[in-house]
């Protein structure tokens, strides 16, 4: 946009901001009150975004992505500047007669040369008279203007409109003619651009709402679907996705077998220890002295406010004063004992340990899919889409997916940015099955990946039609071994041929029946409880 701002051919630097801000606000649902365009080669632009803008899709979409709104603004940008690009690089319909206009404006009429005048006006009255109608421009009115100012008689005349002043009329209004026409020929030209720029961008805005939908939730970045959604991509590669998204849509049975497949793992919850610290408040009674609440019995004290009244006999006379003296300072006067008592809470603090849950997340996917020659056909069809179907639950639950094709060798693409490898997930549904069946490689590379630390407790999933050889003892040892560190092995069995060796090492298997209209799923075991 910024581009269009500065370099644009369109009229002036501010007609073309004004045109920009338009078009973005009015996307965002925050339309400006009008266009404002000061120049006629922006102006006669106004209507035709007008009617641009004018859709309710295009709207919503705009308001939900401001990155689709500034496809959109780009893109409109783009159609004014190749519109009048065309427009100047067209040849002038009106050359001819704006070289008999201008013959006209510069003639200068020279005395006693009245019949040259005459012979010049009247090329130009025919031309006039033939291309335009008398209410638009009246020819008869103003030969006769021209005859009396060049009369003799009337040349004295204050009253009488001199030639000049009927020629400067009447060649404005012929100029302004000519710009009413070229301004229609401008219009008609910019709608039936616009037309063919509408039809082109709604297509586009329609395709990118269903390419949405079919790649939801793969990714949501519009910005990178407008991209996809036109040229030699969407033409070769946009077909391949809706058709299995058709598919899935309408087998049930594949979306519930993947939507299943995608419950089975649930998170599980681990234990930790931690340490923290903790505090604990604790009761005390404490004795307060100083302060009288309580009589609880009688001491030796030389407190003379708790002294009993028996000492103070002792003061009363002279023989027994001494004796009062001798008791206090030997601090054994008979005095009541008093005792408050006052609750404190003290608080301690101390390092405990406890139980941490820890919550791990879905673990991630592994498909194994045979792509030999005894799939073509409908179980080719079958375990595209499912493959299809578990990656879109992998990316809407945030979990990583490793894809394995098998025959007699093995291709892996790993999809834990599935966004980034749109391109090669296509490649895989476009791709034919052919050759031999050797599935041993793919379970090998399945049971490698799960030695990774990103595809612990991994869902191994294989489809196939399973008319292979038994797996070795060593891979055997190896699954089993990978059962006991959490890992689920499942099966899609595609046909009736299956070898029982082989499935018997998964812990669930489904049945697919090709020879149903839609593929009809069962249960053909669990080994032991998931």
């Amino acid at each position: 946009m910024k581009r269009f701002v500065e370099f644009g051919v369109v009229a002036t630097k501010k007609n073309r901001k004004a045109i920009v801000e338009y078009i973005y606000s009015s996307l965002q649902n925050n339309p400006q009150k009008e266009l404002n365009l000061t120049n006629r080669n922006t102006d006669n632009f106004a209507d035709s975004i007008h009617q641009i803008l004018n859709n309710q899709m295009m709207k919503e979409l705009s308001s939900k992505d401001s990155t689709i709104t500034k496809k959109i603004t780009e893109e409109t940008l783009e159609f004014i500047n190749k519109t009048k690009k065309k427009m100047l690089s067209s040849s002038d319909p009106f050359l001819k007669e704006k070289e008999l206009l201008n013959h006209f404006k510069h003639y200068r009429l020279k005395h006693n040369k009245l019949k040259e005048f005459f012979k010049i006006w009247k090329s130009v009255s025919e031309y006039v008279g033939n291309n335009y109608q008398e209410n638009e421009i009246p020819i008869e009115f103003y030969r006769k203007e021209f005859q009396e100012s060049l009369e003799e008689s009337n040349k004295l005349k204050k009253e009488k409109t001199s030639f000049e002043s009927i020629k400067e009329h009447f060649i404005d209004t012929w100029e302004k003619l000519i710009l009413k026409k070229r301004t229609q020929i401008e219009l008609d030209f910019i709608d039936k651009e616009r037309k063919e720029f509408c039809k082109d961008l709604y297509e586009k805005i329609e395709e990118l709402i269903k390419l949405q939908e079919i790649l939801e939730p793969i990714t949501n970045e519009l910005g990178r679907l407008w991209d996809l959604s036109a040229g030699e991509w969407h033409k070769t590669r946009f077909d391949i996705l809706k058709r299995y998204a058709d598919i899935l849509k309408n087998d049930k049975s594949i979306q519930e077998l993947a939507e299943m497949l995608g419950r089975m793992r649930k998170a599980e919850k681990e234990y930790e220890e931690e340490l923290f610290l903790d505090k604990k408040i604790k009761q005390e009674w404490k004795i307060e002295y100083a302060l009288k609440s309580e009589l609880v019995g009688i001491v030796e004290s030389d407190d003379l406010s708790c002294m009993l009244p028996s000492e103070t006999v002792l003061l009363s006379d002279k023989v027994t004063e001494d004796i009062f003296y001798k008791k206090f300072a030997e601090k054994k006067l008979q005095t009541f004992d008093y005792q408050s008592k006052t609750l404190f809470l003290t608080e301690e603090i101390f390092e405990n340990k406890r139980k941490k849950v820890r919550e791990d997340k879905k673990g991630p996917f592994i498909i194994c899919v045979d792509t030999s020659g005894s799939m073509h056909g409908t179980p080719e069809m079958v375990a595209k889409t499912l493959c299809f179907a578990i990656l879109k639950i992998a990316v809407r639950d945030n979990r990583k997916c490793y894809l394995i094709s098998f025959s007699t060798g093995i291709q892996v693409l790993n999809l834990t940015d599935l966004k980034e490898s749109l391109d090669k997930v296509i490649d895989f549904l476009l791709m034919s099955f052919h050759g031999g069946t050797d599935a041993s490689p793919a379970m090998e590379e399945a049971l490698k990946m799960l030695q990774a630390e990103d595809y612990k407790k991994a869902d191994v999933i294989m489809v196939s039609d399973f008319v292979m050889s038994d797996f070795s003892s060593n891979v055997k040892k190896q699954i089993k071994d990978a059962k006991q560190n959490h890992t689920k092995f499942h099966s899609l069995v595609i046909g009736e041929s299956a070898n029982s060796g082989v499935i018997e090492e998964f812990d669930s298997n489904w049945s697919y029946n090709t020879k149903e209209s839609t593929g009809v799923l069962k249960l053909l075991k669990n080994i032991r409880k998931l």
